[in-house]
């Protein structure tokens, strides 16, 4: 009489879905509680790796996101403890307010992220290549400046300028939303 064993490796693929579909809100949500770029990173892949240990827990028919966060609510809490050396960390008080305003205005952020993704599509392609330039790579305005022939000066006001007009467009475009 032969047995029959159950796959032990579960397929991914519903987890992989998931987390990809859910990725960016995450992030953003764990950046909120977070002040620097490289602790959300080490956050997010220890949050990730929580979340494919306790896949099997999760309830379908629930919404991924909300329980995914309070994953990366406590990996945020764990990261905090081990750090607790350094001068900058919030109160646990202060840590769990910013968690419940992030979670209050999700909606809201992502609209305004939407509005985001739009109006950046309206930008010329020059100035997309500059924000890009200046927020995505590590390059700094004084290499930014030197390769396009002009000052930092410059590119720190034709910056602002770029900012300015796309916070108006997100503004407007929000607000499109909201009424």
């Amino acid at each position: 009489m032969s047995r029959q064993f159950a796959d032990p490796t579960p397929d991914p693929t519903p987890f992989v879905e998931l987390i990809v579909k859910n990725e960016r809100a995450l992030t953003r949500y764990i950046r909120s509680l977070l002040p620097r770029i490289d602790d959300a990173e080490e956050v997010w892949q220890a949050t990730a790796i929580e979340l494919w240990e306790k896949f099997d827990q999760y309830d379908p028919t629930r919404d991924f996101l909300p329980w995914a966060q309070r994953f990366a609510y406590f990996e945020v809490l764990k990261f905090r403890r081990d750090a607790a050396r350094d001068r900058m960390v919030f109160s646990d008080e202060a840590l769990q307010a910013i968690a419940d305003t992030h979670s209050a205005s999700q909606s809201k952020l992502e609209a305004r992220s939407r509005a985001l993704q739009g109006c950046l599509k309206k930008l010329t392609a020059a100035d997309l290549q500059l924000l890009r330039s200046r927020y995505e790579s590590e390059t700094t305005i004084g290499s930014i400046a030197e390769k396009l022939q002009t000052t930092a000066k410059a590119l720190y006001r034709r910056l602002d300028r770029i900012r300015e007009r796309l916070a108006q467009c997100v503004h407007h475009h929000a607000a499109l939303v909201e009424e």
